[in-house]
């Protein structure tokens, strides 16, 4: 019997992993893009695109929200989130306003037509949280959520350049927890 690698830490290990057998990483992508692919099928059904359908789900938790902070929560470039909105204006989907006490912010606002379609999206993206949820059992599911969180908030501080965050072992602020799509 082969004996097992040494864990650093809670139980991970380092090494001696088979080389065929595919990466997180490469799971974690290939299982985004088959989710990924679900939800753009279930957003155009109801006439959205994929990007319209993540800025709109942020704006449904917090309307009025900075241009720029929206961005970053998306992890997409300002330049990207402007083109995407500019489109989302003419579509009627947002407005843009200047913020009455610093002009230097663009705040963007939800219209009633993205106000309407609300539950409609809220029970596309419920459906297809029930189809994954229906091969796990509820503490996979657990378990798998508190991962996700644990690498999202990870590689979120990592990208802006915050690598002194909650280390291994330990779990991302419940604020952090709040923030994931």
């Amino acid at each position: 019997m082969k004996p097992l690698p040494e864990t650093s830490c809670e139980g991970r290990r380092d090494s001696g992993e088979d080389p065929a057998r595919p990466t997180l990483g490469h799971l974690l992508a290939q299982v985004c893009r088959l989710v990924g692919r679900r939800r753009r099928m279930k957003l155009e059904s109801i006439g959205l695109h994929h990007g319209q359908g993540m800025i709109l789900y942020r704006l449904w938790q917090n309307d009025g929200i900075a241009q720029s902070v929206l961005a970053r929560a998306l992890h997409i470039t300002p330049p990207t989130a402007s083109s995407t909105l500019q489109r989302m204006e003419r579509g009627g989907w947002v407005q843009r306003h200047r913020d009455q006490a610093d002009q230097r912010i663009v705040r963007v606002y939800l219209t009633d037509k993205a106000r309407r379609l609300h539950e409609e999206a809220r029970a596309s993206f419920r459906e297809l949280d029930q189809e994954m949820r229906a091969v796990l059992t509820d503490q996979e599911h657990e378990t798998l959520r508190q991962a996700l969180l644990k690498v999202h908030g990870y590689l979120s501080r990592a990208d802006a350049g915050d690598t002194h965050g909650p280390g291994c072992g330990q779990r991302p602020s419940p604020k952090a927890e709040r923030q994931v799509p």
